[in-house]
């Protein structure tokens, strides 16, 4: 746990990042989700040889967007151009490289985590990897905030 935080600690504590803890995303906050798509996506790479520093950083930064998605879908619904699950990515992206330096694995990562529902497809297997994990644990945060988890468990410790 300790060599996951040493990666992720100038991302985790910066001030732009933590406005996320103010932001609702499925059950809970966005920081809470991206904390725990990063930290399940890193334990997958890591044992399974991947590159688990890039995906613990951009899965980290995956949902770094700075406003309230459920407002901007209300006030853009008719408007294919500004689509929040479309566009988020870019605009996440965008936000990281504002802030933190970034190599090519983890752009990548976080502009194509919606994959396939936005074009492109990942370049690398830690972007697949970072898309799938993502998709997981939003599923279960949509299952809590119903309070359905319970039947319909979803179990990622059997992957890692």
């Amino acid at each position: 746990m300790n060599e996951f935080f040493e990666l992720i600690e100038d991302i985790l504590f910066h001030d732009e990042f933590l406005k996320l803890k103010d932001m609702t995303h499925h059950k809970g906050s966005r920081y809470d989700h991206l904390v725990s798509v990063s930290y399940h996506s890193y334990k997958i790479a890591k044992k399974y040889n991947l590159d688990y520093k890039s995906v613990a950083r951009g899965a980290l930064l995956h949902d770094f967007f700075l406003y309230d998605w459920r407002e901007y879908k209300k006030n853009n619904r008719f408007n294919i151009k500004n689509n929040h699950g479309l566009n988020h990515p870019k605009v996440a992206l965008n936000n990281a490289i504002k802030y933190f330096d970034l190599n090519d694995k983890e752009k990548d990562i976080i502009v194509k985590h919606m994959w396939p529902k936005c074009i492109g497809i990942p370049k690398y297997k830690e972007s697949y990897l970072v898309s799938f994990v993502d998709k997981h644990i939003a599923t279960i945060e949509f299952l809590e905030e119903f309070g359905m988890k319970n039947k319909f468990e979803l179990v990622l410790e059997d992957v890692i």
